[in-house]
């Protein structure tokens, strides 16, 4: 990458040529000359104490600003990528685990509810406690079994499938695919123990099963008033179906509470899933409009005076050029040091924003200093607080300045903190200096302007806006395939969920639903009590979904922040559309479930009287 500024790699314009140290040398006319040392250390080195020994042996030499891997940017980004990683290993596992936890939890429950005549049988004959808690434990176990087997092929076949796509976004090794058999075995092991401990939880009902009791039928539910009946003026209102289908609703908590707990996970994992695609978008409208202004970045090979300026201006195709002067520092408060750079912006700068973590747009002040939000964070300083500031320009040598924090900004991509150019120039005990020059151009002649400027000695970069733009939007590619597999995971958990409960409620009510046929009620007017549940259920699913989707949106957010990348967590409007357009989707399809098995009502059969 060109520079902690850039969201992406930019292969086509920007990239590292090796060449042997002394053609180097002879090329750049440098003979004997070096600028940077690589060092590597034996294990169990001090590596700040060999760092100060190494500063000391150089100062002779100019300024030494020294970089430990973990700074190195290369390192940083794959590091910060890496535990983005980490943190969705253990983000989606969980919520999918427990999704597939509860699954099994009803349906072993509603599987011990509906067979008690059969449990107080075997009990009758003899069979322990243990020994049918385990038989209706198999039932998870396999399951387990089975999920984690399919699920341990597939985990290979996508973990391969990403270390493809990493392996070319990263420029890293072909071969570092394969199969993992240490994420396997943790894989499988985590299913079957999941797995085991829901089946348990489920079939403890079994134990309190009485052989004698169980011959005869569950007693039916008790229907007391609902809440809605205190306010007597809204209870009148409703008709006799609705009344009695949230009566049913009221009767049946837990029936209920499963079908409801499914279309609220449903929905917030759609929430979750969405929301990356608003990240994205938020960050290019921010980093690449709101946040920067210009069209090209120029940046000196040494620190120039700003009359120089002038010449730039000049050029056809320059609308307007403001100067900026970047200095790497090391910023000091109480006994924690954190390196920075710290960015000199004239005053009233427009092709430059910074912003507040409030979102509020932020002057450059005369005096003090707008530290960023991150390194206030690692300092643990605040507006107000006085840090010391260490030079680490690698011209001449460092200057140590006392600053005070006017303020904290927030930047998404990068990182740095601000001050005003002459504030800037004062650090280095200079006047009238910078190191570089933002541009706004005609878009016309953007091309030939380039050009030009391409040709002039003493610019050693040219950033230009729009092509970092179009580069990034290229590799989007790589994105949607998370995303992809988001939503899948979200519709298939979220459908098993409601249809399983549907199909399970079905099942329970198949009595209660012959009946209201054999007493005069037709199949539309039984479809439509069964309609209004869902309606009931997935407006509260909605209204509980979307909420617990921005919750855990918020929370996968704060654990892939890094230093580089500052996240948030924003949720535009069509995203919460989509996911409740999602969940009601999955209820209307287990809607639609529970009319076909209406319709299919042998009523003789059902209303058979069990001997």
């Amino acid at each position: 990458m060109k520079d902690a500024a850039s969201m992406m790699p930019e292969p086509e314009t920007f990239g590292i040529v090796m060449v042997p140290h002394n053609q180097a040398q002879q090329i750049l006319d440098l003979s004997g000359q070096v600028n940077q040392v690589v060092i590597k250390l034996a294990p169990g080195t001090d590596e700040k104490k060999a760092a100060e020994q190494v500063k000391v042996l150089l100062e002779p030499y100019g300024n030494l600003a020294d970089y430990p891997r973990k700074q190195q940017l290369s390192d940083a980004i794959l590091h910060m990528e890496l535990e983005q990683l980490s943190a969705m290993a253990v983000f989606l596992p969980t919520i999918f685990l427990g999704i597939a936890a509860l699954i099994q939890f009803v349906m072993l429950g509603r599987m011990v509810r509906a067979q008690r005549l059969q449990i107080g049988v075997m009990k009758a004959l003899g069979y322990s406690n243990p020994s049918i808690l385990l038989h209706y434990t198999g039932y998870a176990l396999v399951a387990a079994v089975a999920g984690a087997l399919l699920g341990s092929v597939l985990g290979v076949i996508f973990a391969n499938l990403f270390s493809s796509v990493y392996a070319v976004f990263f420029n890293l090794p072909q071969a570092i695919g394969g199969i993992n058999f240490k994420a396997i075995f943790y894989g499988f092991s985590l299913s079957v123990i999941v797995g085991t401990i829901a089946g348990l939880t489920a079939s403890r009902g079994v134990i309190s099963v009485n052989p004698a009791e169980s011959m005869n039928p569950a007693p039916p539910k008790s229907s007391g008033r609902i809440f809605l009946e205190r306010w007597s003026w809204l209870w009148h209102r409703f008709g006799i179906s609705w009344k009695m289908s949230l009566r049913t609703i009221n009767r049946n908590r837990f029936r209920s509470a499963v079908t409801l707990i499914g279309v609220v996970l449903a929905v917030a994992m759609l929430v979750v899933a969405l929301f990356t695609r608003d990240i994205v978008d938020y960050m290019i409208n921010r980093c690449y409009f709101e946040e920067q202004r210009y069209d090209y970045m120029l940046r000196f090979t040494t620190p120039v005076k700003e009359t120089e300026l002038f010449n730039i201006t000049r050029l056809d195709g320059v609308i307007k050029a403001e100067p900026v002067f970047e200095i790497p520092v090391r910023i000091h408060f109480m006994e924690l040091v954190r390196e920075d750079l710290v960015l000199g912006l004239p005053p009233g700068v427009s092709l430059k924003k910074l912003y507040s973590p409030a979102g509020k747009i932020q002057d450059i002040p005369g005096e003090g200093l707008l530290i960023s939000e991150t390194t206030a964070k690692k300092l643990h300083a605040k507006p107000g607080d006085k840090v010391t500031v260490e030079t680490l320009l690698g011209l001449g040598p460092s200057h140590l300045s006392e600053i005070k924090i006017a303020g904290v900004n927030r930047q998404l991509v990068g990182g740095c903190s601000a001050i005003s150019l002459a504030s800037a120039n004062r650090l280095l005990q200079e006047s009238s200096l910078i190191s570089g020059a933002m541009l706004k151009t005609d878009t016309g002649q953007a091309a030939l302007l380039e050009k030009k400027l391409n040709e002039m000695t003493g610019i050693a970069s040219i950033s230009s806006r729009q092509k970092e733009l179009d580069s990034f939007n290229k590799k989007l590619g790589y994105m949607v395939y998370s995303i992809t597999i988001m939503i899948s995971f979200a519709v298939v958990l979220g459908f098993a969920i409601v249809y399983n409960s549907s199909i399970m409620s079905f099942t329970e009510r198949k009595r209660e639903l012959a009946s209201l046929r054999v007493v005069g009620f037709t199949t539309g007017e039984v479809s439509g009590l069964l309609l209004k549940e869902n309606l009931a259920q997935l407006a509260l699913g909605i209204i509980l979904g979307l909420p617990c989707g921005r919750f855990l949106a918020h929370a996968y957010i704060n654990a892939v922040n890094t230093d580089l990348y500052t996240f948030q967590a924003v949720i535009y409007p069509v995203t919460y559309v989509l996911s409740a357009l999602g969940g009601i989707i999955f209820i209307m399809i287990a809607y639609g479930l529970a009319v076909k098995g209406v319709k299919r009502l042998d009523l003789v059969e059902v209303l058979k009287t069990r001997d």
